[in-house]
């Protein structure tokens, strides 16, 4: 059982390295791009820091393993670069719960909303739309069976100039409001 559990950390490291240099070499690949080191550090401030692992905690009544792991997201629709942040938050045995949260800023409120409005056109109203921060709504996650859908989305928030997605899997629609409306919050 132990060579087991030691072979899918090393799965796992690997992933996340490999995920990791992909990420490196396509920043490298845009002129302007911050260094490695200033990705890190922005990544942490702009988007680990609005989701505590005291708020996962609270939301969950889970505890929250490891550090979040920080990254840069292509910006969407031509605005602004974006910072992801992947947590895993213990669910039991022998589940985990794992979030992901993507934020960015923009220059102004016009254009955060502009970029914000464009991808509402995958909203998917059926469970309605949350009240939370500026505006909110519901995309299906993409690439699942109908039968998976409707059990994962997630739910993109605009609030001023920052809009945001925030995803969890396996989801819980109530969590991820409570988890969603903290980060409006902090913002």
């Amino acid at each position: 059982m132990r060579k087991a559990i030691k072979v899918i950390i090393a799965f796992l490291f690997a992933v996340v390295l490999v995920w990791d240099g992909a990420q490196r070499a396509h920043a490298q690949g845009n002129q302007g791009a911050p260094s490695t080191t200033d990705n890190n550090k922005a990544a942490t401030a702009t988007s680990c820091s609005l989701l505590t692992a005291g708020t996962i905690e609270k939301v969950l009544g889970k505890s929250l393993w490891g550090t979040p792991q920080a990254r840069k997201a292509p910006p969407m629709y031509g605005g602004a670069w974006g910072w992801s942040c992947s947590y895993i938050a213990e669910h039991g045995n022998p589940g985990i719960v794992q979030i992901e949260l993507t934020v960015y800023k923009e220059a102004s409120s016009a254009k955060a909303k502009q970029d914000f409005d464009t991808y509402a056109i995958t909203a998917d109203d059926s469970k309605g739309k949350p009240s939370i921060g500026d505006s909110a709504y519901w995309v299906k996650s993409h690439g699942s069976s109908d039968r998976v859908l409707d059990s994962n989305r997630d739910l993109f928030v605009l609030k001023g100039n920052v809009y945001f997605n925030i995803r969890m899997t396996p989801a819980n629609e109530q969590q991820l409001k409570d988890l969603a409306a903290a980060v409006a919050a902090g913002i």
